[in-house]
C-alpha cells in the first residue's frame, strides 16, 4: 500500500479523480486525483508532502512576468502561488520535496543560438525551490520532445512518458495528445482546498 502510513484503506481503494492541467493552471488541494498534463518547453513544479499525502502541481509557459502579476502562465508567480497553497494545506513546508519536469527544446534545430525559453524556465523553477530550501528529488527537463507527466496526488508518484515530436508534426502529435487527454478526464481549473 501507498500513502502516507496512517491513511484510510477504504481511501486507497477508491478510484482517485482525474484532471488535465492547460497551460497556466495550478492543482493544489487534498482530494486523491491523478493530475495529468501535458509539456513542451513549459515546466511543471510537482511539490508532495508525503507524510500528509498532499501533492500540487503548476503547469507554467514563461519564467517571469513584466506586467500583470497574478496570471499562473508565468514561472515566478506559479510557483509563488503553488507554495504558498501547500504551506496552507500543509501548515509547514518541512517536510514538502519538489521534482521538475519539462523545459524541452522542441525548437532547438530552428532556433538561434542561445537559451532557449525551456531551459529559461527550468533554470527559474531551480532557482526559487533552492531560495525555498526545498529539495528537489527527480527531474526530467531539457529533452527535444515533449512528456506526459501524471501525478498521483496522495503518494507524490509521477509517471512520465515521451511525447515523440519533431516539428512541425511535434506540435500537432502534442495537441492531439492534450486534446485526447482533455476528452478523457475533467479539465479543473486552479483549485486548492483552504482546509
Amino acid at each position: 500500500m501507498t500513502g502516507p502510513p496512517d491513511e484510510d484503506p477504504a481511501a486507497v481503494a477508491r478510484p482517485r479523480a482525474r484532471a488535465f492541467l492547460l497551460p497556466g493552471m495550478m492543482h493544489c488541494n487534498r482530494r486523491r486525483a491523478e493530475v495529468s498534463t501535458v509539456l513542451g518547453s513549459c515546466v511543471a513544479v510537482c511539490l508532495t508532502d508525503r507524510c500528509r499525502g498532499i501533492s500540487g502541481i503548476n503547469h507554467f509557459v514563461l519564467p517571469t512576468c513584466d506586467g500583470d502579476g497574478t496570471s499562473l502562465r508565468y514561472g515566478d508567480v506559479s510557483i509563488a502561488r503553488l507554495v504558498a497553497s501547500m504551506k496552507r494545506l500543509c501548515g509547514t513546508l518541512e517536510t514538502v520535496e519538489a521534482k521538475v519536469f519539462g523545459g524541452a527544446e522542441i525548437l532547438a534545430p530552428l532556433a538561434s543560438p542561445g537559451i532557449g525559453v525551456g531551459a529559461r524556465n527550468v533554470a527559474l523553477a531551480l532557482e526559487r525551490l533552492d531560495q525555498l530550501g526545498l529539495p528537489v528529488v527527480a527531474r526530467r527537463t531539457g529533452d527535444v520532445h515533449g512528456l506526459l507527466i501524471r501525478l498521483h496526488t496522495d503518494t507524490g508518484e509521477v509517471m512520465v512518458r515521451p511525447v515523440q515530436s519533431t516539428w512541425p508534426a511535434g506540435r500537432v502529435q502534442a495537441r492531439a495528445a492534450i486534446a485526447a487527454a482533455a476528452r478523457r478526464m475533467a479539465v479543473w481549473p486552479f483549485t486548492v482546498d483552504p482546509h
